[in-house]
């Protein structure tokens, strides 16, 4: 059971308080990213609202003049007066003005009402956006030694479920918000037709609310329980295929769906609950409402309150009861998905964003790059230790070893991606900084065994990094690649679009468009990473012995298990157990 919960279900005070801050960040982060455009929506809300009230405020006269004496001589004198004055003498005439009047008010609600809900809409739309940039932003930034320790479903789920759970909530904090300055365009309306009876009923409906109100901690923790739930969920979909396989293979296929229903049956528990409580608060409110509605029609009728005013009331108490049901029910769905903007911002802090303004690239010194005595181990195990080594530029390195052994964080560091714990890297002679790191990775090229592509056009998947290259400049990368027939045997050529991670190609194909990306760079050190292994070894071959004869040629790095690739190599450097030794 979670501290913030009691062992019955109630909620504690310091849920309660997280609850609390936890929905002032996320008002304070709304309202950051709206600024101006925030006011001019609060603007319109409050137009539209009063709007709104104006529409029954006109009906009271209307009905003064349908109903004999319905309105105090007083009133009735006085709105004579001024129709009189614009020619409207007879009560017909006064009756189609008034409805005139009705209408142009109601024309002018729904004009505001529309340009408020597209103002409304644009802020929830920009906000998730922004939000989801900034996130994308801070992945992107981060060091690598922490984006390596991030589970891939925590990054996925919040990326995507989560994200749009925080979309859901500035769309119920909107429809809130709009829906209490209706409520209160309202109450006052009420207030000056009847003070005494209105206050009564607004009480009554405030007491109601801060009941639900008092509740709120209890339905963010259902909300967090439903995030963590949506987590290991994700995890379990992402293995799910690969674990299939062997369950099937065992004739293990009913235990191992059950082990994924688990979960699931967990979320929906979470969800019900939360649906439960949600009907409950919706019970009393609707019961609250009632029970002011009856005190208004009871309490006028004995005071004895003219029946144009009586109805108005009514009215007044009837239209309330739906912004006062929104509400409610906007506020509770508002807490239950806050905790998903909380994982937004945990996700920053773990990540532990570096606030400072990255340095301005420089160009690293001419001649080898050096690893002197270096160390690094991971906090989960592996890494290397005591490394020393040399490559010079224009060199055809080879990396082999066995899985684990080291040769994944040994490339990550020559790259820059990891920093020494102990000893030092060097390019051209000189001890790097991080201007210097940034300015060697800007000449790198990175092609990893399974090349990420989007589903778009083969061009935009060769150029996405620079639109400024040329199809000459495209052209060469793809027969050096050996792509050129790939692409001839597409339907539309560089414009054809390969669909999801390349899903058009074969594992092949695919590597190679990757590797005419990288060429197109005209990298400094190319890093080849398992990154043939899907060709066929005559195709490899002729690969490796294109590249071996580039001139000038980058510095290449090239991990394999092949012995026939390696042997396209001027040396082959060994890893394993964290040993790096030259062969």
């Amino acid at each position: 059971m979670a501290s913030s919960e009691r062992g019955n279900g109630e909620t504690t005070p310091r849920s309660g308080a997280i609850a609390l801050r936890s929905a002032i960040a996320f008002v304070d982060a709304f309202v950051d990213h709206a600024g101006w455009r925030g006011l001019r929506a609060a603007a319109l809300v409050g137009a539209a609202a009063v709007l709104d009230g104006a529409t029954v405020a006109v009906l009271i006269p209307i009905l003064g003049v349908i109903v004999p004496g319905g309105m105090p001589s007083v009133w009735r004198t006085w709105l004579h007066a001024q129709l009189s004055d614009i020619g409207a003498s007879t009560p017909t005439a006064q009756l189609g003005v008034m409805l005139a009047a009705f209408l142009l008010v109601a024309m002018l609600r729904a004009g505001m009402v529309y340009a408020r809900d597209s103002a409304l809409a644009d802020l929830q739309g920009g906000f998730v956006e922004a939000l989801r940039n900034r996130t994308l932003t801070t992945l992107a930034t981060a060091p690598w030694s922490r984006i390596v320790s991030l589970r891939h479903a925590r990054v996925t789920n919040l990326l995507g479920t989560e994200m749009q759970r925080v979309g859901a909530g500035a769309q119920f904090l909107i429809q809130g918000s709009v829906a209490l300055m209706l409520l209160l365009v309202q109450a006052a309306l009420a207030c000056a037709l009847a003070p005494k009876f209105a206050l009564l009923a607004i009480v009554l409906l405030a007491i109601g609310g801060i009941v639900v109100f008092t509740m709120n901690g209890r339905t963010r923790d259902l909300g967090k329980e439903v995030v963590l739930q949506s987590q290991t969920m994700m995890g379990n979909a992402a293995t799910f295929l690969g674990g299939l396989k062997t369950a099937a293979a065992q004739n293990a296929q009913a235990p191992f769906v059950r082990e994924f229903a688990i979960v699931q049956a967990r979320l929906k528990a979470r969800q019900i609950a939360f649906a439960r409580r949600a009907s409950r608060s919706r019970i009393v409110f609707a019961l609250g409402s009632s029970l002011a509605g009856a005190a208004v029609v009871f309490g006028g009728v004995a005071a004895g309150v003219a029946p144009p005013v009586l109805i108005a009331l009514i009215l007044i108490f009837v239209r309330m009861a739906g912004p006062a049901q929104l509400v409610q029910t906007a506020t509770q769905n508002f807490f239950f998905n806050l905790p998903s903007f909380e994982h937004v911002q945990q996700l920053e802090t773990d990540l532990q964003k570096v606030s400072a303004r990255a340095p301005a690239p420089a160009a690293p010194a001419p001649g080898p790059v050096e690893l002197r005595s270096v160390r690094y181990r991971h906090p989960g195990g592996g890494g290397i230790e005591h490394a020393e080594l040399s490559i010079h530029p224009g060199e055809f390195v080879g990396i082999r070893g066995p899985s684990g052994a080291g040769k994944t964080t040994l490339v990550d560091l020559l790259i820059g991606l990891l920093t020494p714990q102990t000893g030092e890297m060097r390019i051209g002679g000189q001890p790097v900084d991080d201007a210097v790191l940034a300015g060697w990775r800007e000449g790198i090229a990175y092609v990893p065994q399974d090349g990420f592509l989007f589903h778009d056009t083969v061009r935009r998947n060769l150029i996405w990094h620079d639109d400024a290259i040329d199809d000459a400049r495209i052209q060469a990368a793809i027969r050096l690649a050996g792509a050129d027939t790939v692409i001839a045997g597409l339907a539309e050529g560089l414009e054809t679009v390969i669909g999801e991670r390349g899903a058009m190609l074969s594992g092949g194909e695919r590597q190679r468009i990757a590797l005419a990306r990288a060429l197109i760079r005209r990298p400094r050190l190319l890093i080849l990473d398992e990154a043939s292994n899907a060709i066929d070894a005559a195709g490899e071959a002729q690969l490796l012995e294109r590249l071996a004869a580039l001139d000038p040629r980058p510095t290449i790095l090239m991990i394999s298990h092949r012995a026939e690739s390696l042997a396209a190599c001027d040396r082959i450097v060994h890893v394993e157990r964290g040993i790096v030794s030259v062969g």
